[in-house]
Parts: C-alpha cells; structure tokens; sequence
C-alpha cells in the first residue's frame, strides 16, 4: 500500500485526468438526429479510464469524474487500455506534477 495522497495533489490529478480523458474524438463517428436525419460527422467523447480495485476487480470511469469513494491505490492504477497496449495516465500525471515541482517550482496548495 503506497502513501495517502494529500487532498490537493488528488484532486489535481482527478482533474488533470478528467480533462485529457475528455479530449478524445473520432472524426469517423456519423451522427444521426431524430427520424435518421444525419447530422454532422465526428463525436467528442470521454475515453475510458480503467481502475484496478483492491480485490482484483476492474472498475471503468466512461462519464464525469473518478468518484471520491475510489480509494488512493485505486487511483494511482488508473490506465487507458489501447488494444493490446495501456497508458499507466494516473502514475505519468503523478510523474509530470513530480517533475514540475521538481525543476519548476511548482507548488500545490495543501488547502481543500
């Protein structure tokens, strides 16, 4: 079991998530209104984050946010399954807040 986040440091990373997660498009997605009328090409959509639970389960974030009933070892094992392959996104968002804070000063506020 890896140390508690500190409340702040969690949500920057829960929300640094939510914002890259949410940045994902397909151009070849065709949209379709009411009576089968299409509409326009291409969607916006949340990818899904992939989070290991303690008993071995998989729980997927596909809309909103990680939910704050998610434990800190939960998050931190959060990935996007690409296939085959997966992106570790929690540990490499952890590792960039690590390296701005490191060679940039960065600071974040223990406050919330």
């Amino acid at each position: 079991m890896a140390d508690q986040l500190q409340k702040s440091r969690r949500q920057v990373l829960v929300r640094l998530e939510s914002i890259l997660g949410n940045a994902c498009y397909n151009a070849n997605i065709q949209n379709y209104g009411p009576g089968g009328i299409r509409e326009a090409e291409g969607r916006s959509f949340r990818y899904p984050l992939t989070l290991r639970l303690p008993d071995g389960s998989k729980q997927k974030v596909s809309s909103g946010t990680i939910p704050d009933s998610v434990s800190d070892d939960a998050l931190r094992s959060g990935y996007y399954a690409f296939g085959a392959n997966q992106l570790d996104v929690i540990s490499a968002l952890d590792r960039m807040l690590k390296y701005l804070e490191q060679h940039h000063d960065l600071v974040i506020a223990n406050g919330g």
